[in-house]
């Protein structure tokens, strides 16, 4: 029978790492699986016990944590964990109805760049601002964290600036260049985001990260933050830029509404929404990007409840940095390096990437000939 101790818990995660793998998921009664670009691919191994879950527990949990599980007071616990000098792990052990289930998702020690990643060279921009609020939007997995990642690596090879992160864990560590870090986590250095966000602003700092905007108190402080002079980076569960102001002014009660969606308009500095998609010649995925950077137009759409119309100042804001997803994702497409199925499949305008495949191909194609 199969233990997973520390020793074979690190190698576990290190070869998922060099897999480049996104995410482990270990759960009692069945083998151990990686999610690699995407998908979930099972592992050739043993199932997993309720002793190796202990094992895992054991490895990454302090004593307060280990028990919580075990007097049933906290139904899932999330840790961050250190395997060597490959990577990090975002570690989360809850209780399901098959018994217990791991899930690790992975992070490289290694700090990403707008270069290495080809990001759009906006950001570099973006990173060097003196203040503002920048909101990042993505599905679950979509590389949100990636990305402010290597703006605040930008900032951090030209900027002599103080850095506080706020999350939950930590999870890319930047080494120090020219600026300084104060990186703070949940459960280990304080109890909320908004807290942690409002401590922070005693700091003296230049730039926050807030690792997740979870609740309307935690979105709060991040504006009152950007207002204050600071450049504030946060992550949301927003698919298209056009659903990220709203997905932020709808956290409030109504009769807040108004006030929130002025104060959002006025500090807000660039709004990006992004995927993560199968590169064509199957060597990972690459990332796609959607991007408002704000001006008087944006802001006035926001403060008059358009946020619906924001498609059509990126449309036209090109010399700005500006860009929609579909113009993005036919970027890459004429570069060669995705597919058309994926160009339709992952455009918020079908309509558009179907007319650039028939410019490039002359082919024309339907929705259908993708859905079977």
């Amino acid at each position: 029978m199969a233990t997973v101790n520390k020793f074979v818990f690190d190698k576990f995660a290190s070869e998922a790492h060099r897999a480049g793998a996104s995410d482990m998921h270990f759960q009692t009664g069945s083998p151990p699986y990686f999610r690699i670009d995407g998908d979930i691919v099972e592992i050739k191994y043993e199932a997993i016990t309720e002793d190796d879950i202990d094992q895992i527990a054991n490895t990454v949990c302090d004593d307060a944590a280990l028990e919580a599980l075990r007097e049933g007071k906290a139904g899932a616990i999330d840790r961050s964990y250190r395997v060597g000098d490959s990577c990090r792990l975002r570690v989360s052990i809850a209780k399901c109805l098959e018994g217990r289930k791991v899930v690790c998702r992975i992070i490289p020690n290694s700090v990403p760049t707008i270069e290495e990643y080809d990001m759009p060279r906006v950001f570099e921009s973006i990173a060097l601002e003196k203040s503002g609020f920048v909101l990042v939007g993505g599905v679950t997995g979509s590389g949100k964290s990636t990305t402010i990642a290597a703006m605040i690596e930008h900032a951090n090879r030209n900027l002599r600036k103080h850095v506080v992160t706020v999350e939950d864990p930590i999870e890319f560590v930047h080494e120090p260049k020219r600026c300084i870090f104060t990186r703070r986590e949940i459960n280990h250095h304080l109890v909320h985001f908004a807290s942690g966000l409002r401590n922070a602003l005693r700091q003296d700092p230049d730039i926050i990260l807030v690792g997740e905007m979870r609740d309307r108190e935690t979105m709060r402080a991040a504006i009152q933050a950007a207002e204050t002079g600071h450049l504030v980076f946060a992550t949301v569960h927003s698919a298209e830029v056009d659903d990220i102001p709203e997905r932020v002014i709808g956290s409030f009660p109504e009769m807040e509404q108004d006030q929130i969606r002025s104060q959002l308009a006025n500090v807000s500095l660039a709004f990006i929404a992004q995927n993560l998609v199968k590169r064509k010649d199957k060597k990972g995925r690459i990332g796609a990007f959607e991007i408002l950077i704000m001006n008087n137009a944006a802001r006035n759409m926001i403060r008059t409840r358009k946020s619906h119309s924001l498609p059509n100042i990126m449309q036209t804001g090109s010399d700005q940095g500006m860009i929609t997803m579909t113009q993005y994702l036919v970027g890459l497409y004429k570069k060669g390096i995705i597919t058309d199925k994926s160009l339709i499949e992952n455009s918020s305008n079908k309509e558009r990437a179907r007319e650039a495949i028939l410019d490039e191909t002359g082919i024309e194609v339907s929705q259908a000939a993708f859905t079977k």
